[in-house]
């Protein structure tokens, strides 16, 4: 392949980060002057990534002629949602910056969001690390520029350090990974050391370290300590995005690595999630029930939504089934509606302003109806959203995700304990509905206690309506996204593969038999069948 075929399948991730550069020398006028040539300059970026996203589709079989990447369903389903988000997360960053930090500022942006795509492409271990950390190291920065308040300094020196902390605890475990397989390479050995029959011990080591770097990156119990304190320090258009890209990039590495393995976890390992997600759950509800700070509530918020996607992480892929019964599926889906309902709520928090600075606290939020209504039912939606109560698409969320539990089978071992975890989460999702009614009981019941005005202007005003709408839409159609979610979640058989398979079955009398079972030939059967992993191993 030469570097024209390899730039052209690589043309998103390159249009970002030809945008991010083109973004950071956009300096026009005085120093001091807010420019508006670096926002366009990254929206131009973003717009142009997502309809090349678009206009290419979904690749027909995965293509993994690029060194260190493998182009699947996944990455083309990461894409949409990651640009999609972002071109909403830059609008309601649209007027944040100073004049004189427009042009890192959106820079920063575009480099995160490539670091996105490029994690949901990654096939190596060291690309996979890199992509990750592109999408956290501008982060740090976003956070410091978000506004002149020594609660985003200190919010950006603990989450830098936190951060490496959990880079190093991340790297060093792919070291024993890469010690145990010998290559760098997903799919070149690894899935050996986790077998039915038993895992290695460094290849155990190896994947602990793994799972809680990237643990640390979707905000999960024990790694979640820096949230509150991360999401209430930077402005809250910053929050928005800090709040879903390293979250989504996260849980993409984590299907990444798991769907290497098979889907073949120890127990212990099982078990270790499970405490997880359950954690999650019941931690980020109950901290949140006590907080006043409404971007609090939605950090402890985050928590517990992170241990509700877990739960379906755990679930794990099955062949041709919805999202009721394919826990991948439906994490991919819930993650596309949390990224929504979340800026959306942080989007209110942007746009709206008091004497005293930005609106934070639950009083700021009494008497909206009265004086901004739109903001209120947008705030109100996305509370009922994020509580998953009907019609949003919220609902559909959890609905898929605790199905998906309840849909696995009783002849698998770790039946019982995910149903234990449904009945967790479901008894957790009542919990929150007390304070996800405060928010909402706040926008339209309180007594004004303090004046508020609209800021942000006509760009803050298009991502409110389109994230309001946008949830109310994907619950009466949500049939596009579940079936790009589902088809996300299939794993690919790479024609190394199938060529092995075929070899696997031939035999003098039969020279072309057909492929064991669960390799299927059409495109939309991208999954291994349980009976056929034991005649082959993928590569």
């Amino acid at each position: 392949m030469n570097a024209i075929e390899y730039l052209h399948h690589l043309l998103p991730e390159v249009l970002l980060i030809v945008g991010a550069c083109a973004a950071l020398l956009a300096k026009w006028g005085r120093d001091d002057s807010p420019s508006l040539a670096p926002p366009v300059v990254a929206l131009v970026a973003l717009l142009a990534a997502l309809a090349v996203t678009i206009w290419r589709g979904a690749p027909a079989a995965p293509i993994d002629e690029l060194r260190g990447l493998l182009l699947t369903s996944l990455t083309y389903y990461v894409r949409l949602i990651g640009l999609a988000m972002g071109v909403l997360i830059l609008l309601v960053n649209w007027y944040v910056p100073d004049g004189a930090e427009r042009c890192e500022f959106f820079s920063m942006i575009l480099f995160s969001v490539a670091g996105v795509l490029l994690t949901a492409s990654s096939n190596d271990l060291v690309v996979l690390f890199f992509a990750i950390e592109l999408v956290s190291v501008p982060t740090y920065v976003l956070i410091a520029l978000s506004r002149l308040d020594t609660r985003a300094s200190e919010a950006s020196v603990k989450y830098f350090f936190l951060g490496a902390l959990a880079a190093g605890l991340m790297v060093y475990g792919f070291s024993f990974l890469y010690g145990v397989s010998g290559s760098t390479v997903l799919r070149d050995g690894l899935a050996d050391h986790f077998t039915e029959h038993g895992v290695t011990p460094y290849a155990l080591i190896g994947l602990l370290l793994a799972l809680a770097g990237l643990f640390f990156k979707t905000a999960a119990v024990p790694f979640h300590v820096y949230a509150p304190d991360v999401y209430e320090g930077a402005a809250s258009p910053v929050t928005a995005l800090v709040s879903f890209m390293p979250k989504l990039a996260g849980f993409v590495g984590l299907i990444q690595i798991l769907s290497v393995l098979n889907w073949q976890l120890p127990v212990s390992v099982m078990w270790v999630l499970w405490c997880v997600a359950a954690l999650s759950m019941t931690v980020g509800n109950v901290l949140a029930l006590l907080q006043t700070n409404v971007k609090r509530v939605l950090a402890y918020s985050s928590i517990a939504h992170t241990g509700y996607m877990l739960g379906g992480l755990l679930v794990g892929p099955l062949a041709a089934e919805g999202p009721m019964r394919d826990g991948v599926a439906a994490l991919l889906f819930y993650i596309a509606i949390y990224g929504i309902m979340n800026l959306g709520a942080f989007a209110v928090l942007a746009a709206l302003r008091t004497k005293d600075g930005p609106a934070e606290e639950m009083h700021d939020l009494h008497g909206l109806s009265v004086r901004h209504p739109a903001a209120a039912l947008v705030m109100a939606v996305c509370a009922f959203s994020l509580m998953g109560f009907p019609p949003t698409a919220g609902f559909l969320g959890k609905v898929y995700i605790f199905a998906s539990a309840f849909s696995v089978g009783v002849e698998q071992p770790f039946h019982n304990p995910l149903i234990a975890l449904a009945i967790i989460g479901v008894i957790n999702s009542a919990i929150a509905a007390a304070y996800y009614l405060r928010i909402a009981a706040a926008c339209y019941l309180g007594e004004e206690e303090a004046k508020t005005e609209r800021v942000g202007g006509a760009p803050m005003g298009f991502s409110l309506t389109v994230c309001g709408v946008a949830l109310l839409i994907l619950f009466a159609w949500s049939s596009p996204l579940v079936t790009r979610a589902q088809s996300a979640a299939k794993r690919p058989i790479l024609r190394t593969a199938v060529r092995l398979a075929q070899s696997t079955c031939e035999t003098p009398e039969h020279p072309a038999a057909t492929p064991l079972v669960g390799v299927a030939s059409a495109p939309e059967a991208g999954i291994i069948g349980s009976q056929a992993r034991s005649g082959f191993k993928l590569p």
